[in-house]
Formats: C-alpha cells, sequence, structure tokens
C-alpha cells in the first residue's frame, strides 16, 4: 500500500515539476562572467564532500579583483555543518519535513534563499531528491551549475562527476570551465 502512495506521490511531483518547468522564464545566460561574480548560493546534502574547501576556492579566485562576494548554502537533510575557518557562511537548512506532499520546498526561509538572484548557484547536492530538484528550478540565480544529470535543463552548466572524480578535483573542475566560461 505505501508503494502506491510513493509511486503516485512520485507521478504527482513529475507532473508538477513539468508543469512549473514550462512557466519558469528561461532566460539567455550568455551574459555571465566569472570574475563578476558578487553572490553564490551553495545547495549541498549529507553527501556532499568538499563544499567547505570549494568555498575557499571561490574566496580565493574572486576576491582577486578585491570583490566583496558573499555566499549562501542550503543545506538538505543535514543537521549540522563543519563551517569554513576563515569564511563564515550563512546556511538555510532544510528536511523533507520543510516540503509539501510532493516535494516542492514550503519553509519560509528556503523561499526566502530561492527568491535571491545569486550570480551564481551551484549544486553540490548527490541526492536528487524532489525538495533539491525544486530547489534548483524556483531558484532566481541568473547562472546555475550543477552535476550532469539526463533530461535536464534547469542548468546553464553541467559537469561530468560520473568518473574517479575527487571531491578536489570537482571542485577544480567547477572554478576551471567557469573562469574558461568568462573569456
Amino acid at each position: 500500500m505505501s508503494d502506491n502512495f510513493g509511486n503516485t506521490r512520485t507521478k504527482v511531483a513529475q507532473f508538477f515539476y513539468r508543469r512549473l518547468q514550462k512557466s519558469v522564464k528561461q532566460t539567455n545566460k550568455i551574459d555571465f562572467k566569472f570574475d563578476k561574480v558578487k553572490s553564490i548560493g551553495i545547495i549541498f546534502d549529507k553527501n556532499s564532500k568538499g563544499v567547505n574547501s570549494l568555498i575557499k576556492k571561490l574566496y580565493k579566485e574572486l576576491n582577486k579583483n578585491s570583490a566583496l562576494i558573499s555566499i549562501y548554502k542550503l543545506a538538505y537533510n543535514i543537521e549540522e555543518v563543519d563551517r569554513p575557518e576563515q569564511v563564515e557562511v550563512p546556511i538555510v537548512y532544510f528536511t523533507d519535513d520543510d516540503l509539501n506532499w510532493y516535494g516542492k520546498p514550503k519553509f519560509k526561509d528556503v523561499e526566502n534563499f530561492l527568491e535571491t538572484p545569486f550570480d551564481l548557484l551551484i549544486n553540490l547536492a548527490s541526492n536528487n531528491s524532489w525538495g533539491i530538484k525544486f530547489s534548483i528550478m524556483l531558484s532566481k540565480a541568473k547562472f546555475k551549475v550543477g552535476k550532469l544529470e539526463a533530461n535536464s535543463d534547469v542548468y546553464d552548466f553541467m559537469v561530468d562527476d560520473s568518473g574517479d572524480i575527487n571531491s578536489a578535483e570537482l571542485n577544480n573542475v567547477i572554478v576551471d570551465y567557469l573562469r574558461i566560461i568568462n573569456n
């Protein structure tokens, strides 16, 4: 019986996701300039590796131009996160309890995160739950980066992590490609 509810819930989530996807305005992202990024949102979950090292790398890269940048994190299904030693980063936590019955975030702090027009949004979450999918699609970020997924058109740029790549290498690849896009 619970399997039938789970299947129905997934089908309803897919329906609302596709419906919402059609209504979300796609913008022309050709104007993206990595060296002009001033605000970054990072989505991650309990299985994400190297989040803090990516934050340090982004600060190092983007502060070369002495630009003031702000980074915010959205943590899915995590109770406590180690923060970077030198960088204090605001974190919004949310769990399955903060989603409506088909997986869309309903928690006010998550909605505020998604309404923030970040210059760059990076999804490092390994979980492909509806909460993460809806969060990425609903984000008002100007440029969205994530791991390679089949049939995903919510990202402006995707990185293939299917090989034997560790989190440090993935972080380097993300930053290197963003730098290349800049030119």
